[in-house]
Formats: C-alpha cells, structure tokens, sequence
C-alpha cells in the first residue's frame, strides 16, 4: 500500500492491491484506489492502516470463499477410484496443521494487534459457552447459534465484530482457513435508544449523589466524557483550562480529544481533594467491576429519574446530554465531533480539533446548583 497526493484538493489517496475471485476458485489482485478525503499526513498514516487491515481481512474472505468454490468444481470432475481403507484420511483443515488452544487464542491475537479489554471479557464468555478445546474446532454453525441468543441487535453485532477479530488474527496460527463468524452477517439493531438527562434531572443528581460519583458527573456533564475516562483521569492530562488525553475506548487507533474546560468545572476540580495521579483518585475504582453501573443505577431510582420503553438512562447518558448542549448553542458539529472523539459522517475515521472553535462550550450556560 503506498500513499500519493492527488486532485486539485491536494488530498492524500491511498493505492492498494485487492484480491478479487473470477470463478471456479481463481483468484485475481486489481489496483484499488481510496481518496482519504484529507491533507493532513499522520491522519492519512491512521487512515491507510486501518484500510491495510480492512483489505487484509477481506483477501482471507476471498481466499475462504475460493476455495470452497474449488471444491464444488472438483466435485463436478469423475469420481476417482475409491481409496484403499488404510490409506490416511485427509486433514479437512486449512492451515499450516497447527493447532491453537482456546486459552491460548488472546495471547496469540495480541502479537498481532492489541486486543481491548471489551474484546478480550467477549472472547472468554464465548470460549466457556462453546467448550471445545481448540479454535479450529468452532464451526460456523456453532458461532451462529452462540450469537442468536443475545437479546439485542447492538449486542449481536458487537460480539460478532469482536469475536471475528480475534479468530481472524490467529488463522495462521490455528490453522483455519477462515474465521467461524466471517459469514454471519450483521443483525439490524434492535438496541434501546439511550436518551440524555435534562438539566433538571442533572440538578437533581448532583444534589443528592454522594462522592465520587457527585464530582463525576459533573465532569462528564461538561465535558461528554464516558464512564472510564471520567474515573481515570488524571491531573497530567489538565494543561490549564484544557483536558488533553486519548479516549479509552479509541485508544487502539490513536484518537485523542482536546476539551476546553467550563469555569463551573475548574472552580469544582480546584477544591477536590487530591490523592494519587487521578482526579477522583480519593475514591477507589475498579474499570469493569460493574459497582459503579450498579450503585449510578440505585441512584437514579432512588431519585424517580426514569426512561421511556425502547430507551436507556446510564452515566454515558451525560454524554448524549453533551452533544445536545452543545448543538443548542449552535457550535459546529465538527468541533463537537473534535470534542467527543466521534468520527466524521463524511470521512471515515477522520475528525477535527479547532479548539479555537471548540472554546464555545466555555460559555454554555452555567447550572444552578
């Protein structure tokens, strides 16, 4: 793959080879080119490597789907001569006859590419629902009915994406011709909407949450950030009035946000107490335990603050609540987009960081609180 200036834009356009098939199991590589729709080389660097592993993962589809097409064109030639009963079966995997045990299946993927703690909890509840001993053992069949039981469409679609990662990293050392969940497509998303707090909502809370979670959500209600990133952030990523620091969730490709302080903020974070690196470091935190959903839940019961059916109300539910301060007081959706750490409608993977602009959200509306 290699990257070149093109068109009157001056944008970089990324050339890489594909494999197409032409029938009967023949394989054939065409040239493709991909405007990157952007000037800017270390965004462009990002851009090219996630198309690398895309084309990756879809020569190895091909490569699968070829195969089984050779097959079915061998078995329209005439039957050869049966094979004496002694002569060894042959192996009906692809691969180079490794075998990779399931508990050895992350660590193995990890030499390749990281793999997320969301990733990794998915792998290990589907290694212990399957219960076979090695990779090359999960059959199509099998991923699909693991998957069907999942009570949503997000849920479905989520752990099919991890779940096809992880098992197409480790083809080569498990001897797979193709990942088990390559074929299953995407379920339409049945997901519940989740809704912001109104500022009412957001008052109340404040008022009757005990700490952490009083400062935590005031911090994500001025900043949009998630659940991690909120309990995990620390002093070294406040440079005067602006938080610096690359998103737990987008931390595998490198997307990192800029957000301008609001003054009710700095004024709250300048009485905290201070323990440790993090900023809430006076209260533990465990990422992942489930304590803080559980008791952040208790406390919007307690406090009667419901949602609708088709609709959810957890912490991130700050997040939404952000997004919709921020288009009431009409700053641009790319500086938000900058802001929160999400991904262009128009250019994948690509995103702004005019701070200039994004200072807007320092004057959004103060809270009585």
């Amino acid at each position: 793959m290699a990257l070149r200036r093109r068109g009157r834009d001056n944008y970089w356009h990324a050339y890489y080879r594909r494999v197409v098939a032409i029938g009967k199991g023949q394989l054939k590589s065409v040239m493709t080119t991909v405007n990157l729709g952007t000037t800017d080389l270390a965004t462009a660097k990002v851009m090219e490597a996630e198309l690398m592993a895309r084309a990756k993962a879809a020569r190895l589809h091909q490569r699968f789907l070829a195969h089984i097409a050779g097959i079915e064109a061998e078995a329209t030639q005439p039957s050869l001569p049966e094979r004496p009963e002694d002569a060894p079966t042959p192996s009906r995997r692809g691969g180079n006859g490794r075998r990779l045990p399931m508990d050895k299946a992350l660590e193995t993927a990890a030499k390749y590419r990281p793999v997320s703690a969301t990733a990794a909890k998915i792998f290990r509840a589907f290694a212990k629902a399957v219960k076979v001993r090695f990779m090359d053992e999960v059959t199509p069949e099998m991923a699909f009915s693991y998957l069907d039981g999942k009570d949503n469409g997000k849920t479905f679609n989520n752990s099919k994406c991890a779940l096809n990662a992880i098992f197409a990293r480790t083809l080569m050392d498990s001897g797979l011709a193709a990942s088990p969940f390559a074929l299953i497509p995407n379920r339409v998303g049945s997901a519940r909407h989740q809704r912001p707090f109104t500022e009412d909502e957001f008052r109340r809370i404040y008022r009757a949450a005990p700490e952490p979670w009083r400062t935590a959500s005031l911090i994500a209600w001025f900043t949009g950030l998630r659940e991690k990133d909120v309990f995990c952030l620390e002093w070294s990523m406040i440079e005067g009035d602006v938080i610096r620091l690359v998103p737990a969730k987008t931390r595998r490709f490198g997307r990192g946000v800029e957000i301008p302080m609001h003054p009710q903020l700095v004024d709250a974070l300048a009485v905290l107490p201070r323990k440790g690196p993090r900023v809430l470091g006076a209260w533990p935190y465990s990422p992942g335990s489930g304590t803080f959903a559980t008791r952040f839940s208790a406390i919007l019961k307690d406090l009667g603050i419901g949602c609708g059916d088709g609709e959810v109300l957890n912490f991130n539910s700050f997040r939404d609540s952000f997004v919709t301060r921020c288009d009431e007081a009409g700053i641009p959706r790319h500086a938000v987009r900058g802001l929160v750490g999400h991904v262009s409608d128009a250019q994948t993977d690509l995103y702004s960081h005019d701070l200039a602009t994004a200072r807007r959200v320092q004057r959004l509306p103060r809270v009585d609180l």
